[in-house]
């Protein structure tokens, strides 16, 4: 999945990309199968004009949902960048729950990556550019 959105209408959010890889079956009948797809909600306190301090520590808090929820991910990592999405760096997970960052002091935007395994070999690589700006 791939969605792009014009950035002089909506300047957060301008892109978002989801890839996931898992094993299919053959079903039987009409009736639908839910496939184990998982996702990262990543929910930060932010301005009402989705943005945040520059130059200080940011909580972004998590969770997981869909087939990876409530169980503990094989794999489960994260990247921040600060500009664009050109470089990435990686960030630890605190209590499981939520990101730390450290905001540059400039302000600009910041872009989330998450890699999920979870015990059954589904992947998802989930990236959000420009998720949020920060201001001074």
């Amino acid at each position: 999945m791939d969605s792009s959105r014009d950035r002089a209408v909506y300047p957060v959010s301008t892109r978002v990309r989801a890839e996931w890889t898992f094993r299919s079956g053959e079903t039987s009948g009409d009736e639908p199968a839910r496939l184990p797809l998982s996702v990262i909600r990543f929910s930060p306190e932010l301005t009402l004009s989705s943005t945040a301090k520059a130059g200080e520590r940011f909580e972004v808090p998590f969770t997981v949902e869909g087939a990876a929820a409530g169980q503990r991910p094989a794999k489960l990592a994260f990247e921040v960048s600060y500009d664009e999405g050109a470089t990435w760096q990686p960030t630890e997970a605190v209590d499981g729950s939520r990101l730390s960052l450290e905001h540059p002091a400039e302000a600009g935007s910041v872009s989330l990556r998450a890699e999920l395994t979870d015990r059954d070999g589904n992947t998802l690589v989930q990236t959000i550019e420009r998720a949020y700006s920060t201001t001074r």
